[in-house]
């Protein structure tokens, strides 16, 4: 293992990751989150940040045996789109849409797969980057 791009992707998978979280939650949607009525408190910042060293660490590390190093850019798409898109989303949206009373289903559902789909794109682009043309290594 790449120790210094682990190290790298993993800080760029937190920093980026939480600054879209933050901004789609917390400014650009925030009158459609508080309309749906979904959470019962406030966020919690520290818990947010905390979950993103956490997914960080992991998806970096489990993306470093999925690439090939033949085209970073579609590997890192791919696998964030798979990752984070769909195994994430499906906790994050579909799960929680079932334990969490809304005013709108449709809507949460929508917001909340956009949400996945676009991070999960943005955050594997960037990590397959960081990683490059270099096959995996032992």
């Amino acid at each position: 293992m790449d120790k210094k791009k682990y190290i790298f992707a993993t800080l760029a998978f937190i920093i980026v990751g939480f600054m879209i979280a933050f901004l789609w939650h917390l400014v650009i949607f925030k009158s459609v989150y508080e309309a749906l009525k979904i959470y019962s408190i406030e966020p919690i910042i520290a818990l947010g940040f905390i979950s993103f060293i956490l997914e960080g660490l992991a998806f970096v590390y489990i993306f470093q045996f999925f690439r090939r190093g033949k085209k970073p850019i579609q590997e890192g798409l791919i696998f964030g789109l798979v990752v984070y898109g769909i195994i994430m989303g499906g906790v994050g949206v579909l799960a929680e849409g079932a334990k969490h009373a809304t005013t709108s289903l449709t809507t949460w559902l929508i917001i909340e797969s956009a949400f996945y789909i676009i991070t999960g794109a943005v955050l594997g682009t960037i990590v397959g980057l960081i990683y490059g043309k270099t096959a995996y290594k032992e």
